[in-house]
């Protein structure tokens, strides 16, 4: 049997929690200037990208959890749930849109890990154009190295921080579509019966 509207509901407005938990320590890194500083520190834009990538898959999440929850709504009208899809059709189509929030997740991951990389190329390469070793030469390229070394961390911390929220967004879908599935195949042999009488 599918289970009680309350529970239904419980993926969407947990997404919704979330999202709002999110967005609000969003506010308060923004407040305190730590995203000023992260978007102005790196110089290769990669941050913006992974924040950019972590924003759409949100949207993403956000759709894909509404058509979850329009799923659940369907199969608590009896009329409705004796003509739903195909258990396994569904099951397929859930899984495909699933792992494209998977992908993004590691994306940004591997983003934030290139970002490092380049970072540490734009930290080693003033000491390749150092032509001598006094004191000038030497401020100038600790300066240029520290930019480079603002690039790497930046980009692994906003890496690391959008693949963490998207697992987390992207988990909670994940077990709203096992609980909607389970419902479906609940209901698939109810039908079964029904066309066989």
């Amino acid at each position: 049997m599918p289970e009680s509207n309350a529970s239904q509901n419980s993926a969407l407005l947990q997404g919704l929690i979330l999202l709002g938990l999110i967005i609000f320590g969003i506010y308060l890194v923004h407040e305190r200037g730590l995203v000023a500083v992260l978007l102005t520190g790196d110089r290769s834009y990669l941050s913006l990208v992974i924040f950019i990538v972590w924003g759409a898959m949100s949207v993403r999440w956000l759709y894909l959890l509404r058509y979850v929850q329009q799923w659940r709504d369907r199969l608590a009208v009896p009329q409705q749930a004796a003509s739903t899809a195909n258990p396994e059709y569904v099951e397929a189509m859930l899984a495909r849109w699933l792992n494209h929030g998977w992908l993004a997740a590691d994306s940004v991951l591997k983003l934030g890990l290139l970002g490092t990389i380049i970072g540490f190329i734009l930290m080693l390469s003033p000491i390749a154009g150092l032509s001598g070793y006094d004191a000038a030469s030497l401020q100038a390229a600790l300066t240029k190295m520290s930019g480079g070394m603002a690039v790497a961390l930046y980009t692994t911390l906003a890496g690391l921080v959008a693949n963490l929220l998207l697992r987390v967004q992207f988990q909670l879908l994940a077990d709203a579509m096992q609980a909607l599935l389970l419902d479906l195949s609940e209901t698939a042999p109810n039908k079964d019966k029904a066309a066989s009488r």
